[in-house]
């Protein structure tokens, strides 16, 4: 995998910004909180991060509807949201905002005897299933895309997350975007779902992924990293150009070049269901909130401080984690936006780090 080394080095504006850490500055606890979605990788930064700095910071996962509402409340420091909001809500609330990681999110299955993978299905019946139109396993319209599959004569139950999600709203977004007239029925409700029929809630993707396992006959939805670390039987989806598509790191890379995603600037681009070779269908980048204009400089230059030391590890920093890296250009764009923000008062806020020196060299491995 390609390495930050040569955009960096081309970049001597986002070097030059980088301050000493004073040796007298005080331990301050950064916190975030907000969206399942990346919550693994933004834990596993947490914790290097301190293992590195010796500063500490806490990733709260509470879901999209909870970050957005924790950061423009000002009661953490960031918010964490899959759903991006647009800029006029960006620029109510005082908040920028960009992307960090993309990952696919993976319908997956409880059933006997069939293995990860095996299960085929097209949007149109994945949506009839989230509708609750087709209620059984064997049902012909799922037998016709499996023909080689001994399917089980088990009702299909739905497992829904029952809390504020930006998994479940760009999910249903993916339905009814790839199947409109059979995911009609379903409707967005500020972070959940309306489901037809009876579905079992879950709060929380650990509690879904635990439900769904204890279910024979059950689906549920959640991000790769869940499918990746708790063996999920994931199912094969087709894409628009026709393939059975597994999700896999390369399949989130290819909707990535497909939907060109930030190529020339970092406003939110769509990557659910376009259409590319080897694209998994139900791709999406997931996006930090933090204040224009914080009020403390010290919580501020931690929490930068966090995402930068983030970026500049590249594909080493979500290596075996399900998710995909930012574009080399897009994370080089957020570095330099990230040496841009000041405070009230007019002071710019530092992206600190350990040393000058220390950052070359973390650079140059």
């Amino acid at each position: 995998m390609k390495s930050l080394t040569v955009p960096f080095i081309q970049l001597p504006l986002a070097l030059t910004m980088l301050l000493y850490l004073p040796a007298h500055a005080q331990t301050v606890e950064v916190v975030g909180t907000g969206a399942t979605f990346p919550a693994k990788v933004y834990v596993q930064w947490a914790a290097d991060y301190a293992k590195k700095t010796g500063q500490p910071l806490t990733y709260k996962p509470a879901g999209s509807s909870a970050g957005v509402k924790g950061i423009t409340e000002r009661t953490v420091d960031f918010g964490a949201t899959d759903v991006p909001l647009s800029q006029a809500e960006l620029d109510k609330r005082g908040l920028f905002q960009f992307p960090t990681l993309v990952g696919g999110i993976v319908p997956f299955v409880n059933l006997p005897g069939i293995a990860a993978g095996e299960l085929r299905l097209d949007a149109v019946t994945l949506a009839r299933i989230w509708a609750g139109d087709i209620t059984r396993w064997n049902d012909s319209a799922v037998r016709a895309l499996n023909p080689g599959l001994t399917l089980p004569n088990l009702p299909i139950q739905r497992v829904v997350r029952s809390d504020g999600s930006g998994t479940t709203t760009v999910f249903v977004e993916y339905l009814r975007t790839a199947a409109p007239s059979q995911a009609a029925a379903i409707v967005p409700d500020g972070g959940r779902a309306r489901w037809p029929g009876e579905t079992i809630g879950a709060d929380g993707s650990s509690k879904l992924v635990a439900a769904v396992k204890a279910t024979p006959g059950a689906i549920g939805y959640a991000s790769s990293d869940y499918s990746i670390r708790d063996n999920l039987s994931g199912v094969a989806l087709l894409n628009r150009r026709g393939e059975y598509v597994q999700p896999t790191l390369p399949a989130f890379k290819a909707a990535i070049v497909a939907g060109a995603l930030f190529k020339n600037q970092l406003e939110p681009t769509s990557l659910l269901n376009v259409d590319g070779v080897g694209v998994w269908p139900i791709v999406t980048a997931t996006y930090v909130l933090v204040s224009r204009e914080p009020e403390s400089l010290e919580r501020a230059s931690r929490t930068l401080n966090f995402f930068y030391q983030s970026f500049l590890l590249g594909d080493r920093a979500v290596a075996g984690t399900g998710f995909a890296p930012l574009p080399i250009a897009t994370q080089a764009r957020i570095v330099r936006l990230l040496t841009t923000f000041k405070t009230p008062s007019g002071q710019t806020v530092p992206v600190m780090g350990a040393s000058s020196g220390e950052s070359m060299v973390a650079m140059q491995r």
